[in-house]
């Protein structure tokens, strides 16, 4: 995800592996990979000329930078978005950007003006919310008449593939992630729920848009690591949620599909829907 939710979301970056100076490489990371492939599927959803879009969960600013360079109108306005300061702080600090600006606010209660915005977007948010539907309905009120919420996420259960598989190693180790999340208010299968989390929302003309890339494409298997690795779960295991030989287990077929230079075809899903 992009960055902080709301008190009570499942996402804490200083607690993911590696703490905050880690979860600030892994965002850096995982916008490189993914963004163009978002972008893809997005580009037709954002203002052609002026206007503005908001990054809703913004984070570290890692794609609200390069949200900025892919809008066609360098005049259109682009606003960050995220509860907590201490991502904030990097995003303020990092490569600063003409036209963007960054405000510090809970996504569920936008410190921002109703109707202000043609596009918001928020990525790898609602898989931590614990009120998706409410947080929907308040970053719509964002937008202006027409405007579109487009929510970039994931689904545990399609996820993509590999090959060779890794399933059989790993399944014990990423259902407990997917239990750990949902104690803590997330939701790892949300992508499938999107469309009518939208619509509850109120919103209209509600449409998905999956997008997809390959660690071929990205360097191989390697370079995505910082994503797929299951040294992200040490912190369920320090937690007690994931047992020793579960991760031990996950973490050699993961060395052995490295070293074999596996395959993998990564899938993602971005959900728009439009306010009258």
């Amino acid at each position: 995800m992009s960055g902080a939710i709301h008190p009570g979301g499942s996402y804490r970056p200083q607690t993911e592996w590696g703490g905050l100076p880690g979860e600030v490489r892994r965002l850096e990371t995982q916008a490189e990979l993914s963004w163009a492939h978002e972008w893809r599927v997005l580009a037709d959803w954002a203002p052609a000329e002026g206007g503005a879009v908001l990054d809703a969960g913004c984070g570290t600013g890692a794609v609200t930078r390069r949200l900025r360079a892919r809008l066609a109108d360098p005049g259109t306005r682009v606003v960050g978005l995220d509860a907590d300061e201490r991502l904030l702080a990097v995003a303020r600090a990092t490569r600063p950007v003409e036209g963007i600006r960054y405000v510090a606010g809970d996504l569920a209660r936008p410190p921002l003006p109703a109707a202000g915005f043609d596009l918001v977007l928020a990525r790898y948010v609602f898989q931590h919310l614990a009120d998706p539907v409410g947080v929907a309905r308040s970053l719509a009120g964002l937008l202006r008449p027409g405007g579109r919420l487009a929510v970039v996420d994931v689904d545990a259960g399609l996820w993509g593939c590999a090959e060779p598989d890794l399933s059989v190693f790993s399944a014990d180790a990423y259902r407990a992630l997917g239990s750990a999340q949902a104690a803590d208010g997330g939701d790892r299968l949300v992508a499938r729920r999107l469309p009518r989390i939208l619509r509850a929302a109120g919103l209209t003309e509600v449409g998905v848009r999956p997008f997809a890339y390959t660690s071929d494409e990205v360097g191989g298997v390697a370079a995505l690591a910082p994503q797929l690795s299951p040294e992200r779960l040490l912190p369920l295991v320090e937690r007690g949620v994931l047992g020793v030989a579960a991760y031990a287990r996950a973490m050699a077929a993961w060395e052995r599909f490295v070293a074999l230079d596996g395959f993998t075809l990564l899938l993602g899903f971005a959900v728009g829907g439009r306010v009258r």
